[in-house]
């Protein structure tokens, strides 16, 4: 077999590989490692590297992820960590260096909607597990982790109504953009029962918060001005439904207003004040930034620093202030926030460039992300930091409008 013949094989599996992981990221961590390890493997086997190098150079997104991981690949070079608590830190965000991956590798758009089919197959997998673990047709198990109260499946609840959230919404487009009546009838099915599953069924209020950003940018992106008062009276409507008529939402939403007004700054939250520890943690973390405001305290060295500004207090350490800007920056200094926003910006702006239907889950991805990451670390996450990769290199690797 020629080099040509093995070039081409290795770059036509190494995109079968990348479609793949947009079924394992909802579902098993041990698949998405194997199968990153063989993109990685087959991507630099396919060569060709002058055609990719092309790609890469002429995308605006690809070039932001790529200076967002080299500055935290030179933030090892200083601070605490130790080189073990760098390159492990490091490691956690390695998922930035396959979005040019997946940018090359994604070039068609055949291989974008395989991409996106298997994202969306595991989805409605996780669905319709769902509901059965809801009606308890089946049960809490060593593959399906939740329960009839909370029936999350394959990853915890946050993160499935993260997932779900935004997979409602590409529902939602497919049955505005559907011409046929029998589909155009599945994807409002299907829109239905998924966002009930968000705001009846499953706990994580970064679901709801993405939901109460993205149906409203739904109908903007639909009917223009107008669009903005339908989509919030819609918002209101499904939100009221569930405040009074979910007993998971009322609890989630009362409970965290009610912590929230518990929380008092320098004095430790209560173990079981979630909001309150969050809250706790970006206080102390503002204060650490406050002391390294330019350079940070270096790839890794978060824990180590935070544990040194709660040192004699009663306060809990972490080893994440669980809010991603807070966490760039506090390691990276005022240049990390500036390229991560940089890398939403690109995202929204290189979005216009794309088909009506691709800009509005372009930037509905931009979008979740931002509010996703106000809350955790979504991209230090391994699930959550992975579909961000995959989802931009199914989406900002098609820059023409069709």
């Amino acid at each position: 077999m020629s080099m040509l013949s093995v070039s081409k094989a290795a770059d036509s599996s190494a995109k079968w590989a990348a479609v793949a992981v947009g079924f394992s990221v909802p579902i098993s961590v041990a698949l998405d490692n194997a199968l990153l390890l063989a993109i990685l493997v087959l991507w630099l086997v396919g060569a060709n590297f002058r055609e990719k190098y092309g790609i890469i150079r002429k995308n605006p997104v690809a070039l932001a992820s790529l200076a967002l991981i080299g500055l935290l690949a030179i933030g090892m070079l200083y601070g605490s960590a130790s080189i073990h608590e760098a390159v492990n830190t490091l490691g956690k965000y390695i998922d930035l260096l396959f979005i040019p991956i997946f940018i090359t590798l994604f070039s068609d758009s055949k291989t974008r909607r395989h991409a996106l089919a298997a994202f969306m197959t595991a989805m409605m997998l996780t669905l319709f597990l769902s509901y059965m673990l809801k009606m308890g047709i089946l049960h809490q198990n060593s593959i399906l982790r939740g329960f009839a109260g909370n029936p999350y499946v394959f990853k915890l609840y946050i993160t499935q109504n993260f997932f779900m959230a935004f997979a409602s919404m590409v529902l939602a487009t497919w049955f505005f953009h559907e011409k046929d009546p029998r589909k155009r009838l599945l994807w409002g099915i299907l829109t239905l029962l998924a966002l009930i599953n968000v705001l009846f069924m499953v706990y994580g209020r970064t679901g709801y918060i993405v939901l109460a950003l993205l149906v409203p940018y739904l109908f903007i992106r639909k009917l223009g001005k107008k669009g903005l008062l339908i989509g919030i009276v819609v918002t209101l409507v499904f939100g009221s439904m569930a405040y009074f008529g979910s007993k998971v939402f009322h609890e989630r939403v009362s409970l965290a207003t009610d912590e929230f007004t518990h929380w008092q700054p320098e004095k430790a939250a209560d173990t079981t004040n979630s909001i309150g520890q969050r809250m706790e943690f970006y206080s102390n973390t503002l204060k650490i930034i406050e002391k390294h405001p330019i350079f940070g305290v270096g790839t890794g060295g978060f824990e180590q620093a935070y544990a040194a500004q709660v040192a004699n207090t009663k306060m809990l350490q972490t080893h994440n202030p669980h809010n991603e800007f807070l966490l760039i920056m506090v390691q990276t200094g005022l240049p990390g926030l500036v390229l991560l926003l940089l890398l939403f910006f690109k995202q929204w702006r290189e979005a216009s460039s794309l088909s009506e239907k691709e800009t509005y889950l372009a930037r509905a991805l931009v979008l979740a992300m931002i509010s996703g990451c106000l809350f955790n670390s979504f991209l230090l996450d391994h699930a959550e930091g992975l579909f961000f990769a995959f989802m931009t290199g199914v989406l900002f690797s098609g820059k023409t409008k069709t």
